[in-house]
């Protein structure tokens, strides 16, 4: 039951990139994120409060300014980034890239906490790097000139975010509970996300399929899936419970050629298999 549930949570997340998509129709990437957030922020909040109060009041003064760069490289900069992306490029393009985020973090863990920097990490660096060349370029010698470019640079860089997000995490979440400093995040992304309204105005959604999308992404995608998550990483090694990761660009790439006629390419599709496998290696020593 619980493989069931894990692969449910793959389905959601990586739907989310379609239902981003469908957002994007009506609403900039900067409302869009607001309002994803408006709704997950107080859920995932009151959730948590009733379950571990004690765990979500346990913060200090002190941890005001951790949290909110957690809220700014996790929430606030890492969708409304995503959500520009997304404008610029494919969902599975979006879906591959954003994986970038764990050859970050091998690196940040190489040069910060002077993690192993074995032979299987350095070959798993160089595969990912190789694999998302690949599908920057999609076999195209001058790839700067891609219609996707800008868009993949942006995943990359989300990716960074992460990367950072994660990084930055590891302290708070050795000292308190995961999910209660994962809804204090959420609180800090919404306050650090109203600056970007003031780029693009508020938006309110008028269109049915806008509501469904942020519906979708908010109460799945950035609190039950979440939910899940944690509770699954509490009962199996994270390293089985990681490896459902990988099936999310794959989801992806079914749900975006048939609800979004994207195309799938075979050195994109290399290239994506490259990643995987390089993010595989990256992150197991």
């Amino acid at each position: 039951m619980k493989k069931v549930w894990l692969i449910a949570i793959m389905l959601i997340w990586a739907s989310s990139f379609i239902f981003i998509k469908w957002g994007l129709a009506e609403l900039g990437p900067f409302n869009l994120a607001f309002w994803r957030f408006l709704i997950a922020t107080p859920l995932l909040l009151f959730y948590v409060y009733f379950r571990k109060k004690s765990e979500l009041l346990k913060f200090r003064k002190k941890d005001i300014v951790p949290l909110m760069v957690l809220g700014l490289t996790g929430v606030s900069l890492l969708y409304a980034v995503q959500f520009l992306a997304l404008n610029y490029t494919t969902a599975i393009n979006a879906s591959i890239l954003i994986n970038s985020s764990v050859l970050f973090i091998a690196i940040f863990s190489i040069l910060f906490l002077k993690e192993n920097l074995s032979r299987r990490r350095i070959s798993g660096i160089l595969l990912g790097i190789a694999g998302i060349s690949l599908v920057l370029s999609n076999g195209r010698i001058s790839f700067l000139t891609g219609s996707t470019f800008f868009g993949d640079v942006l995943m990359i860089f989300d990716g960074f975010l992460w990367a950072v997000y994660t990084i930055a995490g590891k302290s708070l979440i050795s000292r308190y509970d995961t999910e209660a400093v994962t809804a204090w995040a959420f609180v800090g992304g919404m306050l650090t996300l109203l600056p970007f309204l003031f780029i693009e105005g508020v938006q309110v959604p008028a269109q049915a399929l806008s509501w469904v999308s942020i519906i979708f992404l908010s109460v799945f995608c950035s609190f039950i899936a979440y939910v899940v998550w944690y509770k699954a990483l509490e009962n199996e090694d994270a390293s089985r419970v990681s490896v459902y990761i990988y099936l999310i660009p794959f989801f992806t790439a079914i749900f975006a050629f048939f609800l979004l006629q994207e195309s799938i390419t075979a050195v994109r599709v290399t290239g994506g298999i490259l990643t995987i496998f390089g993010i595989y290696l990256a992150e197991r020593d």
